[in-house]
């Protein structure tokens, strides 16, 4: 029996970072994931990280999280990001209230007028009574050699890394998850258990007997499209249509509005897209874009994130369960902000019984 400081559960992006930092802080951590990391709910996101978000908590959040991907990516000599900077298209009305959260972390910022924008986004309409707000250090993510390069630096700094765990078992010990039986037979006993598994959570905990209906798991769907010659571009997101784009290989660019659809589990969330998505996104592009007969939808994925009531994470200990706490309710920003989301499940882990996120 192998034992541990702290075993994760999930190899996602917060799952990871989380034993990234533990494993810097000294801790033996183990880190169990189904498939491969990286195949769950940061698989299948847009990709993108930006500091450009409604609050300062997760502002700081997105701008820890690009720091340890960077570590990371250095470390591992393997490049898995690539820095882009971040375009919001707003209204002026709604300015100061955007750069409120940015300003709060010190964050570098330009504001764009309409034809500056243009610049940055030159096939992207810009209306008279919008402004842009550009930053520079976000980025974009391959999740594939994301995976990749944090199981080297992980492996390096002694995690051991169970993938591939199709028959993962929880035993519980009273009140305690006594160990976690992986495929092979293994078994791991840690001090603490994270449940890190993004929606997945939901199906982890009805196995071992907990009822989290607080958690509501929905399907978010990505399109990739194709432009003939519009070259180089910064990411942008529209806050009229609430549509996001940004450059991918080949010549693609992947887009996207936040449309959610309600589902009961997890692998409800993975068939694919749906028509009237994909007609959705297609109209909203053929109002922003200057020549929308340039532009085509060429696939795209489904995936499935989490969100709470109230729509803010769940960081602590899970009730009933004296050394298991959870990780969820991310609402689909988990890449964005996962090293600081892993840095308070760190907090909780270390004895701070109610983590405060707002």
């Amino acid at each position: 029996m192998a034992i541990y400081d702290i075993v994760v559960i999930g190899g996602g992006a917060v799952g990871l970072s989380l034993a990234y930092l533990g494993a810097s802080r000294g801790y033996r951590v183990a880190v169990v994931e189904s498939k491969h990391l990286c195949s769950g709910a940061t698989g299948r996101s847009a990709g993108i990280v930006t500091v450009q978000l409604s609050l300062p908590e997760d502002v700081a959040m997105a701008k820890r999280t690009i720091e340890v991907f960077r570590e990371v990516s250095e470390a591992a000599g393997i490049t898995f990001h690539k820095k882009t900077g971040f375009l919001t298209v707003l209204p002026k009305r709604t300015l100061e209230e955007s750069l409120e959260p940015l300003r709060a972390n010190g964050t570098t910022f330009r504001v764009l007028k309409a034809d500056e924008v243009e610049r940055y986004v030159p096939f992207l309409k810009i209306y008279d009574h919008e402004v842009g707000i550009l930053t520079f250090d976000d980025m974009t993510v391959d999740a594939s050699e994301m995976g990749r390069a944090f199981s080297e630096v992980l492996s390096g700094m002694g995690v051991d890394l169970y993938q591939w765990n199709g028959s993962t078992v929880i035993s519980l010990d009273g009140t305690r998850i006594g160990r976690v039986s992986v495929n092979g037979g293994t078994e791991l006993r840690g001090e603490s258990y994270v449940l890190a598994a993004g929606p997945w959570n939901k199906v982890v905990l009805r196995e071992i007997g907990i009822r989290a209906s607080f958690l509501t798991i929905y399907k978010c769907q990505v399109v990739r499209v194709r432009a003939d010659g519009i070259g180089e571009y910064v990411p942008f997101y529209t806050m009229g249509e609430h549509l996001y784009m940004r450059p991918d290989v080949g010549g693609t660019s992947i887009a996207g509005n936040g449309y959610a659809k309600v589902v009961e589990v997890p692998e409800d969330a993975m068939d694919g897209l749906e028509k009237e998505y994909v007609q959705h996104i297609a109209e909203l592009l053929a109002e922003r874009v200057f020549n929308p007969e340039d532009f085509r939808v060429e696939g795209g994925w489904s995936g499935p994130c989490s969100i709470t009531p109230d729509g803010y994470p769940v960081i602590g200990r899970i009730p009933g369960l004296e050394n298991a706490y959870l990780v969820d309710g991310l609402d689909g920003y988990g890449l964005m902000r996962a090293a600081g989301i892993a840095e308070l499940a760190l907090k909780a882990v270390e004895g701070e019984e109610q983590v405060k996120y707002s």
